[in-house]
Order: C-alpha cells, then structure tokens, then sequence
C-alpha cells in the first residue's frame, strides 16, 4: 500500500439551463494494485458535506466501483453504456438511485498514476435527472 494524493474535480448540471455545481477537493489517499485493478481509498471532508465516511474506488481497465460507507453510504458501478440502480442512504432517509455511465476513460498508467474520468446521468427516485462528469487524478 502507497500513500498518494488524490485530485477530484466534480461537476453536476443542476437545473435544465445548464447551470453547474462545481466541487474540487485534494486529498491524501491510500493506493493498492491488485493483479486486475487499483483500490484508491480516502477519508471525505466536510468540503463534500460528507466527513465521516469513507470513499473506496476499485479502478479497473472497463469500470469503476465507487464505494462510499458512513454517513452517507452508496455503491456505484461506473462502465460506459451500463444502466446500474441503487439505494442511497442518507441522514435524512435512503432513495433509489438510477444512473448509466456515457463515457468511462481510464489514463492511469502502471504504477496507478494518472487520470480517470467518467460522465453519467443519475435518476433521484425516477423524478429528476442530473448529468454529472466526473474526474480524478491520481498524483
């Protein structure tokens, strides 16, 4: 295990005119690589409005699964042109969360160094859709 910074920059079109919500946070991370992907595992800040929880991305050449656990706790699996769902647990209660990746590009290069960037739609509880992009650089 190798201790690396981690880069993510987060942008979601909240309303139907286009209008973004930007988050960008640097933070320590622990790197692991396995025979067939990289775990990326990180502690979330109250930038995020999420400290107490604990994030965990198995990177792989095709998908991403990105874990959060705590007080916000989800599963999301990252793989272009897939529909996954899950549920979404919160402090103010848990919903159905749908979503499909558009575009999964994984850059990282042997060592887990580089970039990996994903574009998907999420569906909050069949209601309202929110495109998001995704990117996260491994230093």
């Amino acid at each position: 295990m190798e201790n690396v910074k981690v880069r993510i920059n987060t942008v979601q079109t909240v309303d139907e005119a286009g209008n973004e919500d930007v988050i960008e946070i640097l933070t320590e991370a622990e790197l692991e690589k396995l025979d067939d992907c990289f775990i990326i595992n990180y502690d979330e800040s109250e930038i995020t409005d999420r400290k107490g929880s604990r994030t965990r991305l198995k990177v792989y050449k095709d998908k991403m699964i990105m874990t959060k656990v705590g007080i916000y706790s989800s599963k999301m699996e990252f793989q272009q042109g897939i529909k996954y769902s899950n549920l979404y647990s919160t402090p103010y209660g848990s919903f159905d969360l749908g979503f499909i990746t558009v575009v999964y590009d994984n850059n990282l290069g042997e060592e887990g160094r580089g970039n990996v960037y994903v574009e998907y739609k999420i569906t909050f509880a069949d209601l309202d859709e929110s495109y998001n992009k995704l990117s996260i650089d491994i230093i």
